[in-house]
């Protein structure tokens, strides 16, 4: 006897196959994937407008998607939750806050700041949610720790031989929470 395997569809699949890669796409090709990042990209005039809707997608998305797994896993712990939220808003206050930094220096720097610790807050929220699930099933989510920290590793490398935070980082990091959120759903929808 077969075993029929039903094709996995996840909830926001649309967005996280793409929506989220072609707008993505679409703002990284307008500079430089290696002498560049996304805030001067999105500093240039004609794409201020582009690179603000991009970023409030972004977050409000990967908040959403964090708090659609946080129900799915039956998490509530206030550590985990505050964390992802203050990350999703601290990419929203980096794409608020443009990136000028010859004309407005201050301002150039809390965008900085705000962008550089939005993934950091939001990664962590996530290992707080994944030790959470992991307590009750510690080889079912064996493999999203090694995807993890294999997304960690990768991203940290880039930083370091790049010794700046490139386009292609910002792409990568993009791709990987989007792909590590669909995996880390399939592993609780079949759970």
């Amino acid at each position: 006897m077969k075993q029929k395997r039903d094709r996995f569809r996840g909830k926001y699949d649309i967005f996280t196959l793409y929506l989220i890669p072609a707008a993505t796409l679409l703002l990284a090709s307008l500079g430089s994937w290696t002498g560049s990042n996304l805030s001067e990209v999105g500093s240039l005039s004609g794409s201020r407008l582009v690179f603000s809707l991009w970023g409030m997608f972004l977050g409000s998305y990967f908040g959403l998607y964090a708090a659609h797994l946080f129900r799915m896993g039956s998490y509530r712990r206030a550590w985990g939750r505050g964390l992802v939220c203050l990350g999703v808003l601290f990419l929203l206050l980096a794409v608020a806050i443009p990136y000028v930094p010859e004309a407005h220096p201050k301002e150039a720097a809390l965008h900085v700041l705000f962008a550089f610790f939005a993934p950091i807050l939001f990664a962590a929220g996530l290992v707080c949610f994944l030790r959470f699930v992991s307590a009750r099933d510690r080889m079912h989510f064996k493999r999203a720790w090694i995807f993890f920290w294999m997304v960690l590793g990768f991203s940290l490398l880039m930083l370091f031989l790049a010794g700046f935070i490139t386009t292609l980082l910002e792409v990568f990091l993009v791709f990987s929470i989007g792909a590590y959120l669909r995996y880390v759903e399939r592993l609780l929808a079949c759970r």
